[in-house]
C-alpha cells in the first residue's frame, strides 16, 4: 500500500539531493559576505592605526598648539615688593589664555590641555664678564612643579636693590646644576645684568635638577637644564644660562636689556583624535590658528595684546587623512578585480545548481508545473544558499571586528554588500529558471557571431577608453577617498582584455587543429576540435582568469613601485650613507669626523641663512652653503641635495645655484637672477626630498661664494658622511664613533632606518597585505572558476570518454580532454592577464596620489621587481594549478554505463 508524500518532504528531498552545487555557492556566499563586511571595518581600523602612528611620532613642539610672541604679559609695573603674589601678577593673563581655550569649539577644546606659559628675557650680558657669560631670566607660574631643588632654596619675589648698591632691582633666581657649573656661579653669589642706568642684581639662591628630564615641558623651555654654549673657534667661548625667577618677579622683567618673549602652549591630546573625526579636528585647528586671540587692551598698559597660535599637528593630521584616502583608493582599485571574479564565479555556481536541477525541473515541467512554480522552487533554494550564509558571514565579521580591533560597524552602510550577496543567488536562479526546464541546445554546433555581441563589445571598449582618458586628464591630485571612476577603471580594462582574449585565442587554435588533422594522434585532434566547438570556457571563467592573473601581476608591480619610491625618498632625505643633525659643527669637528675609522669622506651643509632672490621681483629665500666638490664626492649620483650630474663648483660667469622646485617656479624663465645682488645661474632643480628638511623655498651655493652673498661662511648644521664600507655593521660602528666625537645629543639617520620606519607604518603594511590578500583571493576564485567550468562540462566530456573507452581508448585520454578544454583559453588568459596586469599600475599611478606613502613630493615611478613579480604570480599559479589538478583527478572517475545512459544533447 503506497503512502502519499507531502509537499514539504518532497521539497526537502529535492533540495537535499544533488546538493553539491548549492553547498559550493553557500560556502562562497559565506566567505564573500564575511570579506565584504570585514573590509570597511578593516579600513576603519587601519585609518585609526595610521593616524595614531603619525601623531605619535610627533614631538611636543610639533604636536602642541603653541605660540611665541615678542614681549611680555601685561602686568602692574609698580616697584617690586616682597609681598607680591603669583595670582596678583599673572591672574589676568592666565584667565585670558584659559578663556581662549574655552572658545576653541567642541571639536577641539576636549583635546587641548590647560595652558602653560613661560616668559623669558633672553641673552642679558653678565656685566662682570660680558664676553663669556650671558643670562636669560624665565618666569613661569608653575615652574616649581617641574624641578627638584638640589641645593639652596627657591627664589622669592623681586625687591628693590640692595642698600648702597647701584642696582635698582634685586631678583633671585635658581639655575640647573649643570648651568651653574658651566657659568661658575655658586649659591648666594650675585651678578649684575642690564644697562648702566637700569641695573638688576641677580642672586643665585639655589640649584635644581629636572623632576622628570623626559617631561615634554623641557622641549618647550629650552636651554634651561643645559646652558647654550657658543664656541666657533673664532671668539671666546660664551655660556648663556637660563634661570627661573619667582613668577611674581615678572614686573622686573620690563627693566632688563635682553629680548623679551612669551611662549604659551596648550598640550594637545593626540590620543583623542580618531580617523572618523580627524577632518573636523583639522578644520577646528585651522580655524583656531587662523586668527589672533585678544588677551589685553591698550588701556591696561604695555604688553602683549593678542596671541596667534600655530599647530604643526594640523599638517600631520592632514597628511594622515591624505594617506587614508590614498590607501582606500588603492585598495578599492585592487579589490575591484576580485569583486569581478567573485561575481563571475557566483554566476558559475548558480549555473552549476541549475545543471544539477535540470532533469528534475524538466520532469516537473512535463507533469504540469508552471513557470512560476519552477521559479519559486529555485527561488527557495537561492534564498537558502544566499540569505543564511550571508547573514552568518556578516555576523562573524562584525563580531570579530568588535572583539579583535574594537571597530564598530557603520550600520546599515557596512551591510549593503552582504545584502547584495544574500539576494544574488535568488535573483540569478529565478532569472535563469525558464531556460532550465527546456531541452539543452547542441553546444558543439557552430553559431554565427551575433550583432548584439559586437555592439556590447564595442560599448565596453568605448566606456573603458573614456574612463582611462578621464583618469589621466584628471590626474592623481584631484580626488580624495574612494572614487567610483578609479575603482571601476581596472575592472573595465579587465573586461576589454577578456573580450580580446576570447576573440584572439581561437586563431592559433585553428592552426593547431589543422596540424592535428595531418597527424596520427587522436588526443590532439579531438581536444583541439572540442576546444573550438565546445564553448565550455566562455566569458565567465576567462574573466576570472584574466582578472586573477592581472591582480597578481599588478600587485607585484605596485609593491615594487612603492618599495622603489620609499627607498628613493629615504635616500634623498639622507643624501649620503649617514646624515648627522642636532648641533652646530665646526671645521675642526668636521676634520675629526673625516679621520674616523670607517669614514670615506664627510662634508657639511650650513643652516638656513636668510637672503633675497631678485628677478625684477624680490622674494625672501633660505640659502644653504656647501662645499660643492666634497658634497658630490659624499653624495655620489644618488638622490640628495644635488640633482644627478649637477655641479656647484665655480666655472666662470654667474654663480651656479641649485634651487628647490618652488624657487624655480618663482624664477621662471628670467635670465637676470640675483641672490642678494650676486648674479646667479640655475644649474639644477631639486624636486624631491633633501637632507636639509622639508623646506620648499631654498637655494644652495658653493662655499666660495659665501662671503660675497652672506658676508661670512656660516657654521654647518648638517653633516653628511660617506662610509668606506656601507654595510650595517660598519654603519653602526661609525654611528657610535660619531656620538663619541660630537656628543650624545646628535641625531644620526640612515636611508635603511627611514625605509624601515616608513614600511613598518600601518598604511604601507595595510596596502601590502591588501595586495597579497587580493592576489590570494583572486587565485582561489580563479581556481574555483576552473573547477566549476570542468564540472559543468563533465557531462559532455563523460559521454565522449565513455564512447572512446568502449573503442579502446586509454584512461589518460580523460586528462588529455580536460586539459584541452581549459588549456588554450587558460594560456591565452594568463598571457592577456599578465599584459593587462602590467598596465593596471600605470592607471593606479595616474589616478591615486601615493606620495603620502613615501614621504616624497614626487609620485613613485613605475617599477617591476622580478623577485616580487615571481612571488605574487607564482602564488597565484600554484594555487590555481592545485585546484585544477584536483578537478582533473575527479574527472577521471567516469562510468561508461552511466554516461551513455543519458544523452540529452541528441
Amino acid at each position: 500500500m503506497s503512502r502519499r508524500v507531502g509537499t514539504l518532504p518532497l521539497l526537502a528531498h529535492h533540495l537535499g539531493s544533488r546538493s553539491g552545487g548549492a553547498v559550493t555557492v553557500a560556502v562562497l556566499i559565506l566567505v564573500l559576505s564575511l570579506l565584504a563586511t570585514a573590509t570597511p571595518l578593516a579600513l576603519s581600523a587601519l585609518a585609526d592605526a595610521a593616524l595614531r602612528d603619525r601623531v605619535a611620532s610627533l614631538g611636543a613642539l610639533e604636536r602642541d598648539v603653541e605660540t611665541t610672541q615678542a614681549g611680555l604679559p601685561q602686568v602692574d609695573r609698580a616697584t617690586p615688593t616682597a609681598d607680591a603674589t603669583t595670582d596678583r601678577v599673572w591672574g589676568g593673563f592666565t584667565d585670558a589664555v584659559e578663556r581662549i581655550r574655552g572658545e576653541a569649539g567642541p571639536a577641539l577644546m576636549p583635546l587641548l590641555g590647560a595652558a602653560r606659559t613661560v616668559a623669558v628675557v633672553t641673552d642679558n650680558a653678565v656685566l662682570e664678564d660680558p664676553r663669556t657669560l650671558g643670562l636669560s631670566v624665565a618666569f613661569d607660574p608653575a615652574f616649581a612643579e617641574q624641578i627638584e631643588m638640589a641645593g639652596g632654596r627657591m627664589p622669592e619675589p623681586a625687591t628693590a636693590g640692595t642698600d648702597g648698591g647701584s642696582a635698582g632691582v634685586r631678583v633671585e633666581i635658581v639655575l640647573s646644576t649643570d648651568t651653574a657649573d658651566q657659568m661658575g656661579w655658586t649659591v648666594g653669589e650675585s651678578r649684575t645684568i642690564g644697562v648702566a642706568d637700569a641695573l638688576t642684581e641677580t642672586v643665585l639662591t639655589g640649584t635644581f635638577t629636572a623632576a622628570d628630564p623626559d617631561d615634554e615641558y623641557w622641549q618647550h623651555v629650552t636651554s634651561v637644564l643645559d646652558p647654550n654654549i657658543f664656541d666657533d673657534g673664532n671668539a671666546p667661548r660664551r655660556v648663556t644660562g637660563t634661570g627661573f625667577a619667582h613668577p611674581a618677579s615678572l614686573p622686573s622683567a620690563y627693566g632688563l636689556a635682553g629680548q623679551p618673549s612669551t611662549t604659551v602652549w596648550y598640550p594637545f591630546d593626540t590620543g583623542g583624535v580618531e580617523a572618523a573625526t580627524a577632518e573636523k579636528t583639522a578644520s577646528a585647528l585651522r580655524a583656531f590658528t587662523a586668527v589672533s586671540h585678544t588677551v589685553g587692551t591698550t588701556a591696561q598698559g604695555v604688553g602683549i595684546l593678542s596671541l596667534r597660535f600655530s599647530a604643526d599637528a594640523t599638517a600631520t593630521i592632514e597628511l594622515a587623512l591624505a594617506q587614508e584616502a590614498a590607501t582606500a583608493s588603492v585598495i578599492a582599485m585592487v579589490v575591484a578585480g576580485p569583486v569581478g571574479v567573485a561575481a563571475a564565479v557566483l554566476v558559475l555556481g548558480c549555473r552549476l545548481i541549475l545543471e544539477r536541477r535540470r532533469s528534475g525541473l524538466r520532469l516537473l515541467s512535463a507533469r504540469g508545473a508552471s513557470s512560476a512554480q519552477l521559479r519559486g522552487l529555485l527561488g527557495i533554494e537561492g534564498a537558502i544558499v544566499g540569505v543564511l550564509p550571508a547573514a552568518l558571514g556578516a555576523a562573524v565579521a562584525i563580531t570579530g571586528g568588535m572583539l579583535l580591533f574594537d571597530a564598530a560597524a557603520n550600520l546599515p552602510a557596512d551591510l549593503v554588500a552582504a545584502a547584495i550577496l544574500a539576494l544574488a543567488p535568488l535573483g540569478i536562479l529565478v532569472a535563469l529558471a525558464g531556460s532550465t526546464a527546456e531541452r539543452a541546445e547542441r553546444a558543439d554546433l557552430g553559431r554565427r557571431s551575433s550583432r548584439a555581441r559586437l555592439i556590447l563589445e564595442g560599448a565596453t571598449l568605448a566606456v573603458a577608453s573614456v574612463a582611462v582618458a578621464l583618469l589621466f586628464l584628471r590626474g592623481y591630485g584631484s580626488s580624495a577617498g574612494i572614487d567610483p571612476l578609479q575603482a571601476a577603471t581596472p575592472l573595465l580594462l579587465a573586461l576589454v582584455a577578456c573580450l580580446v582574449t576570447l576573440r584572439v585565442y581561437p586563431v592559433p587554435l585553428r592552426a593547431v587543429l589543422a596540424r592535428a588533422r595531418r597527424s596520427r594522434g587522436l588526443n590532439g585532434f579531438l581536444g583541439a576540435a572540442r576546444a573550438l566547438r565546445e564553448p565550455s570556457i566562455g566569458l565567465t571563467p576567462v574573466l576570472a582568469l584574466v582578472v586573477g592573473v592581472s591582480v597578481a601581476v599588478s600587485s607585484g608591480v605596485l609593491l615594487s613601485s612603492l618599495q622603489g619610491g620609499v627607498e628613493q625618498a629615504a635616500q634623498g632625505q639622507v643624501g649620503a650613507d649617514l646624515r648627522v643633525t642636532g648641533g652646530t659643527f665646526t671645521a675642526e669637528q668636521l676634520d675629526q669626523v673625516r679621520a674616523l675609522d670607517g669614514v670615506r669622506d664627510a662634508t657639511g651643509i650650513s643652516g638656513a641663512e636668510v637672503a633675497t632672490v631678485d628677478t625684477g621681483q624680490r622674494r625672501p629665500t633660505s640659502v644653504f652653503v656647501v662645499d660643492a666638490a666634497d658634497l658630490r664626492a659624499v653624495q655620489g649620483e644618488r638622490p640628495g641635495l644635488l640633482p644627478s650630474g649637477v655641479s656647484l663648483e665655480p666655472a666662470g660667469g654667474p654663480m651656479p645655484i641649485v634651487v628647490a622646485a618652488a624657487t624655480a617656479a618663482f624664477i621662471g624663465a628670467s635670465d637676470d637672477v640675483r641672490i642678494d645682488a650676486v648674479p646667479a645661474e640655475i644649474v639644477g632643480i631639486s624636486a624631491g626630498p633633501s637632507p636639509i628638511g622639508s623646506r620648499e623655498n631654498w637655494v644652495a651655493i658653493d662655499s666660495s661664494y659665501a662671503e660675497e652673498v652672506l658676508g661670512r661662511d656660516p657654521a654647518d648644521r648638517t653633516l653628511l658622511v660617506g662610509l668606506a664600507d656601507p654595510g650595517s655593521d660598519a654603519g653602526a660602528g661609525v654611528a657610535q664613533a660619531l656620538r663619541d666625537t660630537l656628543g650624545g645629543g646628535i641625531r644620526i639617520s640612515s636611508a635603511d632606518e627611514i625605509v624601515a620606519g616608513i614600511q613598518s607604518g600601518p598604511s604601507v603594511q595595510g596596502v601590502r597585505w591588501a595586495l597579497v590578500a587580493a592576489t590570494g583571493l583572486a587565485a582561489l576564485l580563479s581556481a574555483l572558476a576552473i573547477v566549476m567550468t570542468l564540472t559543468l562540462a563533465a557531462g559532455a566530456r563523460g559521454r565522449v570518454l565513455a564512447l572512446l573507452r568502449t573503442l579502446g581508448a586509454p584512461p589518460r585520454t580523460s586528462v588529455s580532454l580536460a586539459l584541452w578544454e581549459i588549456g588554450p583559453p587558460v594560456i591565452a588568459a594568463v598571457i592577456a592577464g599578465t599584459v593587462f596586469g602590467a598596465l593596471v599600475p600605470v592607471v593606479v599611478l595616474a589616478g591615486v596620489d601615493l606620495r603620502s606613502f613615501t614621504g616624497s613630493s614626487i609620485q613613485p615611478a613605475y617599477s617591476a621587481d622580478p623577485g616580487t613579480l615571481a612571488l605574487t604570480l607564482g602564488v597565484f599559479l600554484a594555487l590555481a594549478a592545485l585546484f585544477t589538478a584536483v578537478a582533473l583527478l575527479i574527472s577521471r572517475r567516469v562510468r561508461a554505463a552511466s554516461a551513455l545512459r543519458t544523452v540529452e544533447e541528441g
